[in-house]
């Protein structure tokens, strides 16, 4: 048996990704952490982690909030 995930799968976390890092934006970090929290997946709770960080420092750069990290 592979270890690699499926498509299938991998398009599933996709979908919650970009579910959560919207929810995050439209209605505060707390409810998507707590959404995330509610699919008992440390996996989705990692990777939405990785996925707010980069997207809200991408927003905040973008923004002139922040420098740019060189």
């Amino acid at each position: 048996m592979s270890n690699a995930m499926s498509d299938d799968v991998k398009r599933q976390i996709q979908e919650k990704l970009q579910h959560l890092v919207g929810v995050a934006f439209e209605s505060g970090i707390a409810e998507a952490v707590r959404q995330a929290r509610a699919y008992n997946d440390p996996f989705i709770l990692d990777a939405f982690h990785d996925a707010v960080v980069d997207k809200l420092y991408q927003e905040l750069v973008a923004r002139h909030k922040i420098d740019e990290l060189q």
